[in-house]
């Protein structure tokens, strides 16, 4: 069966915002992972565990996005120079670094991801035209819903 032009410029631009949201994913693994690394508190073992979970999480929703993206014949460019260029995450660590500035900068950017997941949906429905992809993304914002959700309980 041959691939019609349309088609395939179709699976492309499904391809090429894939690969943004998953350059947005693996910026977000690199911060969960550091606030875990670089953050003392009382109840250390419980938010160790915490962020532990969520970076597995994160790691989870990557390999599925990476999974989705080569099942499209392409391949997202996997070097951090192309993550910093097309990210669409604040670069520069906030000027508080203290439990509460790397909590808040966290939530901010799930909030953004969540946004950016819900922005794209009608033009991911479009360009895929199939339900899977639709269950895809719905799935990709209720994790990044739950993952905000539990970051704001820490803030209160």
């Amino acid at each position: 069966m041959k691939t019609t032009t349309s088609k395939r410029a179709h699976i492309r631009n499904l391809t090429n915002k894939l690969s943004s949201i998953l350059c947005d994913e693996y910026i977000l693994l690199t911060k969960t992972k550091s606030v875990d690394a670089n953050l003392q508190y009382i109840d250390f073992q419980d938010k160790y565990l915490f962020f532990s979970a969520q970076s597995s999480e994160i790691d989870i929703i990557i390999q599925h996005i990476e999974k989705r993206v080569h099942a499209s014949g392409h391949y997202a460019d996997a070097m951090l120079k192309a993550f910093l260029k097309v990210t669409r995450f604040n670069k520069k660590r906030k000027k508080i670094n203290d439990r509460t500035g790397y909590l808040n900068e966290l939530l901010v950017d799930h909030e953004n991801l969540i946004a950016i997941l819900k922005n794209n949906t009608p033009l991911l429905e479009t360009t895929s035209k199939d339900s899977k992809t639709d269950d895809f993304v719905t799935t990709l914002t209720e994790s990044h819903e739950k993952m905000a959700w539990f970051l704001r309980s820490y803030l209160k």
